[in-house]
């Protein structure tokens, strides 16, 4: 029953998309890719660990994709963690005719694959901002050599996934069942290994949460700083909102971006040159699986001659202070005298 499964990856039918393009390669010749491998069905099971590697040049792009089939594809070796080039079991890669995608255009990608004709059930899988992948079902599944019928009246369910970073697979899952009996007819499972920061599900931090800023307006020296932690940082993203009249809705524009490549790293951003006004400036961390957190630090720039009034009110209610200090001071002198 292995042969029914592994023959299953995707179906290499024809399919009408516009011409688009924007599609490079994400990796090279020699590239090594580590997956764990679990062949299960009657009789027959593997679980090991296998490198694929990248042994042909890679062939260029056409520079429009307007057909699934016209994705090109290079040489693919596979070969246990001990050296040994597989066996027959290297079938489950030969039959996989997309083992790795052109990166850079994933919705010219979706659009190929959401039009494949004779598939089943086809749908985009919502998976973490990583990863690229589809579903498909058939409940009616057929498989032939040469005219002859080999299976049949089987449902099988297929997922797969990309790693969108280099293109190459990330995850291949097929189960397959009689349709009639429900018997179980096996799995496959291609799990690929070293990209466990991609599927992280625990937000960045951000541990430093500076406090609000007033300054007068030609001050300078004035700057927000931050730091974030995460086991696995990718990027960071400053905004910038005027605050005006709440029935005004404005939206916050980005002002700065980078690199967040260190927990210990600061990420600051300068306020000095500001008109007069209140602006909300608010970082956004992002790690590499898309996870991310906020913070927001409100600036307020004033008149140079609203500070004048400090003066004013400051020695005004010291004198305040006094005359009720004094009148106190009598009327307690009158109730004791």
């Amino acid at each position: 029953m292995v042969l029914l499964l592994i023959a299953t990856v995707v179906p290499a039918v024809p399919v009408i998309a516009q011409t688009e393009q924007g599609l490079e390669w994400g990796f090279a010749y020699d590239d090594e890719f580590h997956f764990m491998m679990h062949l299960n069905s009657t009789g027959f099971q593997i679980t090991e660990e296998i490198y694929l590697i990248c042994n042909e040049t890679l062939p260029s792009i056409p520079d429009a994709i307007s057909n699934w089939t016209d994705l090109p594809h290079t040489g693919i070796e596979a070969y246990y963690a001990n050296g040994t080039q597989l066996g027959i079991e290297i079938i489950a890669f030969v039959a996989m005719y997309n083992v790795y995608l052109p990166i850079g255009n994933w919705s010219l990608l979706s659009s190929l694959v959401r039009r494949t004709h004779d598939v089943e059930n086809l749908t985009m899988a919502i998976i973490e901002p990583s990863f690229w992948g589809y579903r498909w079902e058939d409940d009616d599944w057929v498989l032939t050599d040469g005219g002859v019928t080999i299976y049949s009246n089987y449902t099988i369910n297929v997922h797969v996934e990309y790693l969108k970073t280099d293109g190459f697979l990330a995850n291949y899952t097929v189960d397959a069942y009689n349709t009639t009996t429900g018997a179980d007819a096996g799995e496959i499972v291609l799990e690929r290994l070293g990209i466990e920061e991609y599927r992280e599900t625990t937000d960045p931090i951000i541990v430093t949460h500076p406090n609000d800023i007033v300054y007068v307006e030609g001050q300078v020296g004035n700057s927000i700083t931050w730091y974030a932690s995460d086991d696995y940082p990718a990027t960071y993203e400053i905004y910038v909102l005027p605050v005006t009249n709440p029935q005004i809705l404005i939206a916050p524009f980005r002002i700065k971006s980078g690199l967040w490549n260190d927990s210990s790293e600061a990420i600051t951003i300068a306020v000095d040159g500001l008109s007069v006004g209140v602006r909300d400036y608010t970082l956004i961390v992002h790690d590499l699986s898309g996870n991310h957190d906020a913070d927001t630090v409100r600036v307020s720039v004033i008149e140079e001659s609203d500070t004048s009034l400090i003066w004013i009110i400051v020695p005004l209610l010291g004198i305040i202070v006094a005359i009720i200090a004094s009148i106190a001071l009598r009327w307690h002198q009158t109730r004791t005298g």
